[in-house]
């Protein structure tokens, strides 16, 4: 497949294992640690997707995705946040993001999305 995502989190372990998981089903993923780290990373290479955390240091999620959009309104952006903060979920969907995911989510879920928002089909 070779879609190359970015996964933005700053919670270490978060990454880890949602990373390993987006391996798994073929996926190139690149990380960053917060909203400007992304925004560094989008403006110097090419991504198919990108998974955004709300709630990062220095910028959040919500203010990441708005500078996405301002500089690419096609690619398809994955919010993830945890159930306490639902309505920026909601809020985030009317900013231009394509769908989000709360966690702590089941991996059926999160497949089920990212077939869904990148259009692609995924076994395992």
């Amino acid at each position: 497949m070779g879609l190359r995502l970015l996964l933005v989190d700053d919670e270490p372990d978060i990454v880890e294992v949602i990373q390993d998981r987006l391996e798994a089903y073929g996926f190139t993923v690149v990380t960053a640690g917060t909203g400007l780290e992304a925004l560094k990373k989008l403006s110097v290479e090419k991504f198919d997707g990108v998974f955004l955390d709300v709630k990062m240091p220095e910028m959040g999620g919500i203010e990441a995705l708005e500078e996405i959009r301002k500089r690419d309104t096609q690619i398809p952006i994955i919010i993830i946040t945890s159930s306490s903060t639902r309505e920026a979920a909601i809020d985030a969907l009317g900013k231009g993001a394509n769908e989000y995911i709360l966690k702590p989510f089941e991996w059926e879920e999160l497949k089920a999305k990212v077939q869904k928002v990148l259009k692609v089909s995924l076994e395992g």
